[in-house]
This record gives structure tokens, sequence and C-alpha cells, in this order.
């Protein structure tokens, strides 16, 4: 059985995508355009880093509930897919235990090496 496509969007130059402090539900893959990633620092906006085409951003708090650490803004316009959760599981369902465990251990460490970056 084919799995679901996901859902795509496109999204205006210069639009908010989501702002830091928000609940993050969803990732999201960016298929074209640019995507800047900021955070607020003593009261300055710092720059983390420009998302380009085939990268993914807003994991992070989908991985563990948390607000999101930054926020992100299109440079241009852009068209991204929508990661939820249930999207991962839906592709994680056919995965063998292995590939299943590689992810969760990927997943963690992701999360471990983001809070030693933080403090």
């Amino acid at each position: 059985m084919a799995k679901p496509v996901m859902n795509r969007k496109i999204i205006p130059a210069n639009s908010v995508i989501f702002h830091e402090g928000d609940v993050g539900n969803k990732a999201y893959l960016l298929k074209s355009g640019k995507v800047r990633i900021t955070t607020t620092k003593e009261g300055e906006v710092v720059l983390l880093t420009t998302v380009m085409p085939n990268q993914l951003f807003g994991e992070l708090a989908l991985l563990d509930g948390s607000p999101r650490s930054a926020t992100a803004i299109a440079l241009e316009q852009c068209e991204v897919v929508i990661v939820r959760p249930e999207d991962i599981e839906r592709q994680l369902d056919g995965v063998d235990e292995f590939m299943r465990y590689w992810v969760t251990y990927l997943t963690q460490r992701i999360k471990d090496l983001s809070k030693r970056v933080e403090q």
C-alpha cells in the first residue's frame, strides 16, 4: 500500500514560519527558497543559520515537544513539505527493528547535543 504524500505549502517571502517560544508540532523540509533561523540572546537577534533547499528545519521541537528554540523567516517565496509526528511514525511502520532503533538512537543524540549547545 502506498504511503500518503505529506502536505506541501507555499510560504510568501518575508513571512514568519514560526516564532521562538511557539509550540513545536511539525517540522519542515525546504523544497525551494531560503529560510533564516534566528534566536534572541540578551535582547539581540542572532543568526543561527540559513536553510537551503533539501534541508530540514524545525525538527528539534518536533522530536521532544519543547517550545521552538528559534524563529524561522522565509527570505524569499518558499515551498515546504510539512512533517508531522504521525508522518514520521507512518514512514517508520515498515522499517525493520534495527533501523527503528537507529532512528531512535540518533534522535536522542540530537536532543542531547542540542541541550549542550544551549547551556
